[in-house]
């Protein structure tokens, strides 16, 4: 014969001694249960629930559908709410006044929240409101056995899910549970696309901002035999705070897809000051392997086009061949304007021989940074010496970058090398600086 079976309501169920044998110590929160045979109260310390796996809601092991705080000071309908939901796949924590509640919902990330409206301490528009301040999103449900109209107004103006009166069946806990539950991942989603689109537009001010307080500084090339200037460096600066540097310019630019809009402003730039103070040979100028899918970098009447055979780009990454397929075939088109190439910081960053190759550049600019995590003088004289080696194999002029003290000068021009550039001779600075020998 078939069992009868019928919904349980939540509040139907009393504390029993069986109940008694799940309940641990250890935990800091504790609930009031009402103790069947002799209705007193006592504090009893929650931590866990057993589950029953053979039960169908039972779920595997360290599943969770979600976490929900219980706040509640009848013990029998804490203990049963919570079983219930524990039962369900939930992970559950129970507080038994409001201020628990409130410091519990502070120092810890729940899903979802359950509250009685009468506690000991304050109603559950207080908590509510308390909770709010740390948590606006909380999804909470109130549970009443006295409604009261002017409650549920309230509840529905602080944004609760929903106002439950006592009796409260297990399936309709459940499925407010869930539209909590949905209503937290909607609103999580939401939250996430929009502190996204705060930021992006943050961003895109800061860096429009940024490009109108662009401007350049230059740091000298030298030529340490002859003692004299062969070139300088243009090096992007900006009176935006939060971008001031050349590396935190061209990271913006990348995230935001602005790196033709960064080149072109570089570059006009440039040419405004090559048309009036600069008399050097070469300038360099650093040229982002996106800017070579930038046509306007090739139009004969940009404004850096007067002056391409005073310009060497300098690329620092050399791009891999699916970044930019045609690599060769848009630096041969450059080099018919008159511009020249450099391949920059060889030894650092993603720069590496293999850009040598495939660049064939007019210049190789090698990164100090590699010998300074070299204790050994025998390893920097077989490296110093073969790139400078190289260099003269391929007819490029070798360059050291970032020699900043007279020891590094003095390793670098005594195996071989002559061209530098770094603090030891000058900070980047406007106007051209001068160097110290």
């Amino acid at each position: 014969m078939q069992a009868e079976r019928r919904e349980l309501d939540l509040d139907e169920t009393a504390l029993g001694a069986n109940d008694l044998d799940i309940i641990e110590e250890g935990d800091e929160t504790e609930f009031l249960a009402c103790e069947q045979s002799s209705g007193m109260h006592e504090a009893l310390r929650f931590r866990r629930f057993g589950v029953d796996a053979t039960s169908a809601q039972a779920v595997p092991a360290g599943a969770s559908r979600g976490r929900v705080l219980v706040v509640d000071d009848d013990g029998a309908f804490a203990l049963t709410c919570a079983r219930m939901l524990d039962a369900s796949g939930y992970a559950v924590r129970v507080a038994n006044d409001g201020e628990s509640a409130i410091g519990l919902a502070a120092k810890e990330h729940f899903d979802a929240m359950v509250t009685d409206i009468n506690l000991p301490d304050q109603n559950g528009m207080q908590v509510l409101q308390g909770v709010r301040r740390t948590d606006p999103d909380m999804p909470i449900i109130l549970v009443t056995g006295q409604p009261d109209l002017e409650i549920a107004r309230a509840a529905l103006e602080w944004d609760a899910v929903n106002y439950l009166t006592k009796p409260v069946s297990a399936t309709q806990l459940e499925r407010e549970l869930e539209r909590a539950l949905h209503r937290r991942r909607t609103t999580t989603r939401m939250r996430i696309v929009d502190d996204q689109v705060k930021e992006q537009e943050g961003a895109s001010q800061r860096f429009t901002r940024a490009l109108q307080g662009l401007w350049m500084a230059f740091q000298p090339i030298i030529s340490w035999s002859r003692k004299s200037i062969v070139g300088y460096q243009a090096v992007i600066q900006s009176t935006e705070a939060s971008l001031t540097t050349s590396a935190d310019l061209v990271n913006a630019a990348r995230e935001l897809s602005q790196i033709s809009v960064l080149g072109q402003r570089v570059r006009a730039r440039v040419a405004a000051l090559m048309s009036s103070d600069y008399e050097p040979e070469t300038m360099f100028v650093g040229l982002q392997p996106a800017e070579l899918f930038d046509e306007e970098l090739y139009d004969p009447r940009a404004p850096l086009a007067a002056f391409a055979q005073q310009i060497c780009f300098e690329i620092n990454q050399t791009p891999t061949q699916a970044e930019v397929p045609e690599f060769r075939a848009h630096v041969a088109r450059l080099r018919a304007l008159g511009y020249r190439i450099a391949i920059g910081d060889i030894g650092a960053g993603d720069s590496g021989l293999a850009g040598l190759a495939l660049a064939e550049p007019d210049a190789v600019k090698l990164d100090m940074s590699v010998f300074r995590t070299t204790e050994s003088l025998r390893v920097k004289r077989t490296l110093i010496r073969a790139v400078v080696r190289l260099c003269e194999d391929l007819e490029s002029s070798l360059i050291a970058t970032g020699v900043d003290s007279e020891d590094e000068r003095t390793i670098f021009t005594g195996f071989g090398g002559d061209l530098m550039q770094g603090l030891r001779f000058a900070e980047p600075a406007f106007p051209f600086p001068t160097p110290r020998f």
